[in-house]
């Protein structure tokens, strides 16, 4: 069934042996007891080991996979994989957050600790609050001016606008890309958070934030916020259990908990995944309070009480159809506007707990979860 990188992760080593894993999952209607070792056809699992599956990206054949401990460029036709790091390529950090292709054949790579990379196939340069270039610090490395950097070396999120700029979500503000460097907005600007995880962006151009402490809206000119008080969230009342923290690697607590921030319960304003739907809607994904539909002026909250499979959401995508995937802390959701069916390892996930969402080119889904990713080439 072909081979899967494992990936040696407390060593940052990794092998060349990509072992091939098909998950053995339950159908619904297991009975009698015989069928139960009978494996689902719409669900294939690569297991890659001790590490956790942030980041993933199809562009055309190739799925990126963005770990805790690497890249893996794989080649989904061929089966085939190639692996970055630290070590082998121009990235400053292991740990992958997120993964952005752009329209030119770069792939934008967000990471923790070690800024923005861009990758074009042969050649790698990063984007730090201080310069930028090889990541050698040589001769092509070029220092940025004041207040001119990226806002920070965590970076959560990234979106390009029409004119090819960016933007970038980092732990210390929104960073647009300009001539020179970048221009970041902070609290001071308008954000009801410096602490950016998500953007999105309307086809009027439109931009907004989620952050750790709610939600922005930006026009070009005028900034608005809504919190938990405004209706962001289902309250901690309404939902059935406070998540306990599965952190996916090891934060620097030092950075991470300023001003004494704990974010170990369950939090409604702080928006860790978003996506714009069908009508326009735009959702929100919380920290176990649920998910959060917003029309502009209310919001319509959704925990496991309405049937989501969990109340942490980590990942939202839209498919061509308009149906909504969901990852969640408890398996993933596919909401059609009215209904939720849930999928979780005993229909053929690798693991519950998913953190990122891709579709690919041919309409399959991919989730990574704890150990390696899944697709499901069902509806």
């Amino acid at each position: 069934m072909g081979s899967v990188l494992k990936i040696l992760s407390k060593q940052i080593i990794f092998s060349a042996t990509f072992i091939f894993i098909v998950l053995k999952s339950l159908a619904l209607a297991q009975v009698p007891p015989p069928l139960l070792d009978i494996p689902n056809p719409k669900w294939t699992s690569w297991s890659i080991g001790d590490v956790v599956i942030r980041g993933l990206a199809a562009e055309g054949n190739i799925l990126w996979i963005g770990t805790s401990n690497g890249l893996i460029r794989f080649d989904r036709k061929k089966e085939e994989p190639t692996v970055f790091n630290v070590k082998k390529s121009g990235l400053l950090s292991n740990v992958i957050v997120s993964i952005t292709p752009d329209k030119k054949g770069n792939v934008w790579i967000g990471t923790y600790g070690g800024g923005l990379a861009r990758f074009d196939g042969r050649t790698w340069e990063v984007f730090t609050p201080y310069g930028y270039g090889q990541k050698s610090y040589g001769a092509n490395w070029t220092a940025y001016g004041p207040k001119e950097g990226l806002g920070d070396l965590w970076v959560y999120d990234l979106l390009f606008e029409p004119d090819g700029s960016m933007w970038v979500a980092t732990w210390k503000g929104a960073s647009h890309s300009k001539k020179e460097g970048f221009l970041t907005y902070t609290m001071d600007d308008g954000l009801v958070d410096k602490w950016v995880y998500t953007l999105e962006r309307e086809d009027s151009g439109v931009l907004w934030f989620g952050t750790e402490g709610g939600i922005n809206r930006f026009d070009g000119t005028t900034w608005q916020s809504w919190t938990h008080q405004d209706g962001l969230g289902a309250s901690i009342t309404q939902v059935l259990e406070r998540p306990k923290k599965e952190a996916p690697y090891t934060e620097d607590e030092d950075h991470h908990l300023q001003s004494g921030r704990e974010n170990q319960e369950t939090n409604p304003n702080y928006v860790v995944s978003s996506a714009i739907g069908p009508k326009g809607y735009k959702w929100f994904g919380t920290w176990g309070s649920g998910l959060s539909r917003f029309d502009g002026k209310t919001f319509l909250n959704f925990t496991t009480k309405d049937g989501l499979a969990g109340n942490i959401i980590n990942a939202i995508e839209v498919d061509a159809s308009g149906m909504m995937w969901i990852g969640t802390n408890k398996g993933v959701s596919r909401f059609d506007g009215q209904h939720f069916t849930n999928f979780t390892k005993q229909e053929g996930l690798l693991g519950d707990y998913v953190f990122a969402i891709a579709i690919d080119p041919d309409g399959h889904k991919w989730f990574g979860t704890f150990g390696g990713v899944s697709r499901y080439t069902g509806d």
